[in-house]
């Protein structure tokens, strides 16, 4: 089973990034852009990865500055 992945903006009425409820499970790919263009925005944001991923992938996310 292919890992997904929420990628969520952090703001003020969610400045932990933990409501995940409108935010669409992604795959790698879709997500890694969506990472992308929030830095390119200077928003942060967190990744919640679920199934199974890679450290790599988790790298990826951490090296474009997604909170942990």
């Amino acid at each position: 089973m292919a890992a997904t992945f929420h990628v969520i903006a952090l703001s003020s009425r969610d400045p932990d990034g933990r409501d995940t409820l409108d935010e669409p499970k992604l795959l790698y790919p879709d997500a890694l852009e969506t990472a992308r263009q929030l830095k390119d925005q200077g928003k942060a944001f967190r990744v919640v990865a679920y199934g199974e991923h890679s450290a790599d992938q988790m790298q990826a996310f951490g090296d474009l500055g997604a909170l942990e």
